[in-house]
């Protein structure tokens, strides 16, 4: 499916594994350079008749191709510019999301308050609804001690984390096929709204992070059949995943096993090499299941997760979402749009064309399974899985990114010539300009919610307490704000069919007003006097004990 640099234009080279493309080496249909760096364009690719044939029937294509080859690192920083404003851009102020990410937020945060990196807590109390392993949570905290507690600490891991996979997918794309392809592949990236919005790189979640891993590991596996002890490196990988998101990666496991048996590779493994990667995996796991075993003082954690992330996750519907044997490909061709098509297109044109062409222009052969199998695999081993969240696919959008970006460009290459500028406009920078559009209408310039923008607004030292008390069970949304963002010591109801305490005299008393609240809202005679109003909107209102160190000179805001 993706077209490949002749061998004549290609340079060995060390890394990644065999012979690799020249990436400043143009293919016929661009022109070549030569050794005096003059551009001279390819005999064969001119019309009859029309000795400017090719730069009036390709003229857009051949400057593009040679503009990339020739200022490839100008190109590749653009890329990741593109990718940063993509990220950054209201990073900090966009809304707080209920699943999830606040909840992360919250007891990442809490983490770092109490220097407890071994038990996760939320609201105070020890964590067992994610049931996640420490290291994402260990990237936050540590995000938030350097920079404090914002939404902009919370989702800075997951951001760097989508920006470095940009980079290490061109890098790679560039080994393994040329510099065209490197720098589409990072655009198509860096513009995919699945890998970017929620759950992905603008989210507090581990996803991006887990994405990165991943990716590492995966564009290593060549280095398996080249020497055995680059297993190590791959567990070592892997074992930072598993302290990521556990069992999520199951499906790498299965790649590279895929791998190696499809390549041959398993034959040239030795077993010193595999048994001081199981070692060193046991050692970095190990060492974390011992410190929550002897914190705990007992294994109900880890058999909660073999229950709960493993048993219940693998053969019923847990959390919201809905689970159909189609359900990631139907996702794919909207959170991947328009891509998909072009793949499809791309390998039916590849499987039409199997024969054209000699044969040191097809793939190589290495690289081909690889990419199948990294695609390929988490959408089967995901789809069989009852429990079904679009995320569980982020991971693979590295290898989607680089497929399509081969399956466009081979599609622009057997356009005909008079028709190339057209392919190109419409098979690349027509999706990437969708996509991008699509980025902006839908993230980038969604503005926060109302009840957001006024929970942001009540800081300590505009209400004047350290202390909030609240008179319904607080969403992880809220939580989140109130006591990372805003600073506020947050204390909730015990339990649903309560009412608050007695609010003490320097602590501050949020009410919720909503008819859904649990409890819900007391009635006007057992709220404080007007008098005491800070702060109100249709969702909330925000009193002051008698004894918060307010300001005389401050007046009640009232929000919307």
């Amino acid at each position: 499916m993706l077209p490949i640099v002749p061998a004549s234009e290609r340079r060995t080279g060390s890394d990644g594994g065999g012979a690799r493309p020249a990436p400043d080496a143009p293919r016929a249909v661009d022109g070549a350079v030569d050794g005096a760096g003059r551009v001279r364009a390819a005999a064969a690719a001119a019309p009859s008749g029309s000795r400017h044939g090719t730069c009036s029937g390709a003229g857009a294509g051949y400057a593009l191709g040679r503009f990339v080859i020739r200022h490839y690192r100008s190109s590749a920083l653009l890329v990741l510019a593109v990718m940063a404003c993509n990220v950054f851009v209201g990073l900090g102020t966009a809304n707080v999301n209920d699943f999830d990410e606040a909840r992360y937020g919250v007891s990442a945060f809490e983490m770092q308050q109490h220097r407890a990196p071994v038990v996760t807590t939320y609201a105070g109390q020890r964590e067992v609804w994610a049931l996640k392993p420490p290291l994402g949570y260990w990237l936050m905290a540590l995000s938030m001690a350097l920079f404090g507690g914002s939404a902009l600490a919370m989702r800075l891991p997951s951001a760097l984390c989508a920006l470095v996979a940009v980079g290490v997918t061109m890098r790679w794309a560039r080994r393994w096929f040329d510099r065209r392809l490197a720098i589409l592949a990072g655009l198509v990236l860096a513009t995919t709204f699945g890998f970017i919005s929620h759950h992905g790189a603008r989210s507090g979640d581990f996803d991006a992070d887990l994405t990165l891993i991943l990716l590492l590991a995966a564009v290593g596996l060549p280095g398996l059949g080249e020497s055995p002890w680059q297993v190590v490196r791959l567990a070592a990988l892997l074992a930072c995943g598993f302290l990521l998101k556990s069992f999520a990666i199951a499906p790498m496991v299965l790649i590279a096993a895929g791998y190696l048996v499809w390549t041959g590779a398993w034959r040239r493994q030795r077993l010193l090499p595999w048994l001081a990667a199981g070692a060193l995996f046991a050692a970095i796991v190990g060492a974390w299941v011992l410190a929550r075993w002897q914190a705990d003082g007992s294994p109900d954690f880890f058999l909660r997760m073999l229950r709960e992330d493993v048993l219940q996750r693998s053969t019923s519907i847990v959390d919201k979402s809905t689970s159909s044997p189609i359900g990631y490909v139907t996702g794919l061709f909207d959170r991947f749009a328009p891509w998909p098509l072009l793949l499809m297109a791309g390998a039916g044109m590849a499987w039409w064309r199997r024969g054209a062409g000699s044969a040191r222009r097809r793939p190589r052969r290495e690289v081909a399974v690889l990419l199948a199998l990294w695609a390929g695999v988490p959408l089967v081993f995901y789809s069989l899985v009852r429990t079904q969240h679009h995320w569980y696919l982020d991971p693979t959008y590295p290898a989607l990114a680089m497929l399509a970006a081969g399956s466009a460009l081979l599609l622009v290459e057997r356009s005909p010539l008079r028709l190339r500028a057209l392919a190109l406009f419409g098979l690349v920078v027509l999706p990437l300009a969708f996509c991008e559009a699509r980025l902006v209408a839908r993230v980038l310039l969604k503005p926060p919610s109302a009840d957001q923008r006024f929970l942001r607004a009540l800081a300590p030292a505009v209400s004047g307490c350290g202390e909030l008390r609240t008179t319904c069970r607080l969403v992880w949304s809220e939580r989140f704000i109130l006591e990372v963002v805003d600073g506020f010591e947050v204390v909730e109801p015990a339990a649903a069919g309560t009412v608050a305490s007695p609010v003490p005299a320097a602590a501050c008393l949020l009410v919720g007003k909503s008819v859904w609240r649990r409890p819900p809202a007391p009635p006007a005679d057992r709220l404080p006097a007007p008098d005491r109003l800070l702060a109100g909107s249709d969702a909330y209102a925000l009193y002051r004990g008698a004894g918060a160190a307010i300001s005389p000179a401050r007046q009640p805001v009232m929000g919307q």
